[in-house]
């Protein structure tokens, strides 16, 4: 006999397909899954919604994420969609080239389209909610614009303001390319911090609930200069709630302040990984938990519940290119695990994707150390901005039991940026590494 086949729904689909029980004792408590059972991310934050109190301040909170959760669901769809077909839709076309005396760059090309169109993506599926407005460095690719807004900003920003920082970075953003904050849908013109993204960053998309105390921070397309040579990139976000007595952010300055706390305070952290599969794992401070995209039903489903890092691994991750540049002591550090002269006793394997995420996960899956110091070459405060970028990953690097540094031994997430886009050191991974790295660092 044929065994019949549910159509309703997709998690009708998977449901039917199991005895399994889904039980949640209270909403940031583990599921307990019967062997072979698949729950749709969907389904997952209902029952976490599900699991509070009728009426309850938790409810609506959960509520709240739930809500934004699932619109970055929606969004990730569809830019895993984009980055896997980059090439066939000829997302590096010349079109985008409108200056004819410009040179073309495929590369640099490639990924302003697909920036732009994720950033667009994200958006959309942020305001299909009806409940969040959002802001959004935009890169210019007009130079009359970008021009005039030079003149703009040079008119109606004292010199005195211009702090030493700035002075120090000039060279990291000469060829920078220039960016508008554009308020949806009004699409007005307002300031940004200066320590803006370098000129293969993605802006940063800023979201508030209208009628809800959180406040998101995302990134929506990192490493997209890989997506050419099929190399994973990722969406990365982070949702901090807001200190304002849970009333709605008034400007547009209140919502860029709101953001600017350490991530520690975090109430939700998470990304997309698009790779062999398109994977997002996220935490609410109940642990960490993986989903994968199912492409044939179009939804995520659970695949990795509870992600726990080994407490030690044998692999290292950095960019070696920039060790001329870095510590004596870190330098020391690889020079021990690489010789197998470290605490375990065994020869290190080098990794380095140079995709953040794609660095990130593997560590998540098989333990290790992935590190990014600041050098006395070309970076010296870091290279990987502290809000979007390293905060949110080390957010779940410690709920999955792992740990995270910023300079000078400092946690990494007590770390308060005080711009967007400012940039930090950082080292992520398995207790043990990271506490064997603490003795050589200064």
């Amino acid at each position: 006999a044929v065994s019949s086949v549910v159509t309703d729904t997709s998690d009708a689909q998977y449901f039917s397909s199991t005895d399994g029980v889904v039980m949640a004792t209270n909403y940031r408590s583990d599921y307990h899954l019967e062997e072979e059972a698949r729950v749709t991310l969907t389904r997952y934050l209902n029952g976490l919604v599900q699991a509070t109190e009728q009426g309850s301040v938790d409810r609506q909170e959960m509520r709240d994420l739930e809500s934004i959760l699932l619109s970055v669901q929606m969004a990730c769809k569809t830019i895993s969609n984009l980055v896997n077909r980059a090439g066939i839709n000829h997302l590096s076309a010349r079109a985008i080239t409108t200056d004819a005396n410009t040179s073309y760059d495929p590369r640099s090309n490639s990924q302003i389209r697909l920036d732009l169109l994720s950033t667009d993506v994200l958006q959309n599926a942020l305001r299909f909610t009806g409940k969040l407005r959002m802001i959004s460095p935009v890169k210019s690719t007009n130079s009359s614009v970008l021009k005039r807004e030079q003149k703009a900003a040079a008119q109606t920003v004292p010199p005195s303001t211009t702090d030493n920082n700035e002075h120090e970075h000039e060279h990291e953003h000469e060829n920078s390319a220039e960016e508008d904050v554009v308020l949806n849908p009004s699409r007005a013109t307002i300031s940004v911090d200066d320590n803006k993204p370098s000129e293969h960053q993605p802006g940063v998309i800023i979201a508030s609930g209208l009628d809800s105390k959180y406040v998101a921070c995302l990134d929506p397309l990192d490493g997209s200069g890989n997506a050419d040579a099929a190399i994973c990139t990722a969406t990365i976000f982070g949702i901090f709630a807001n200190d304002a007595d849970e009333t709605p952010l008034k400007d547009e300055e209140e919502l860029q302040q709101s953001v600017l706390k350490p991530g520690k305070t975090l109430r939700a952290a998470g990304y997309c990984l698009y790779s062999s599969a398109t994977i997002l794992v996220f935490s609410i401070g109940d642990g960490v938990h993986g989903f994968t995209l199912d492409p044939q039903l179009g939804e995520f489903v659970l695949t990795h519940p509870n992600i726990r890092i080994p407490e030690r691994g044998n692999i290292y991750s950095c960019n070696e290119a920039n060790s001329e540049g870095w510590s004596d002591g870190i330098n020391r550090y690889l020079k021990a695990v690489k010789t197998g002269q470290g605490q375990s006793g065994e020869k290190y394997t080098s990794r380095y994707v140079g995709s953040m995420v794609g660095d990130i996960h593997r560590t998540l899956m098989y333990g290790g150390i992935f590190l990014y110091p600041s050098d006395t070459v070309g970076h010296p405060k870091g290279n990987l901005q502290l809000l979007y970028k390293s905060s949110p990953l080390g957010y779940l690097v410690e709920q999955a039991g792992g740990k995270c540094l910023t300079s000078g031994k400092a946690d990494l997430l007590a770390a308060v940026p005080k711009k967007i886009h400012e940039r930090a050191p950082c080292f992520f991974g398995s207790p043990d590494d990271i506490d064997e790295l603490k003795d050589y660092l200064d």
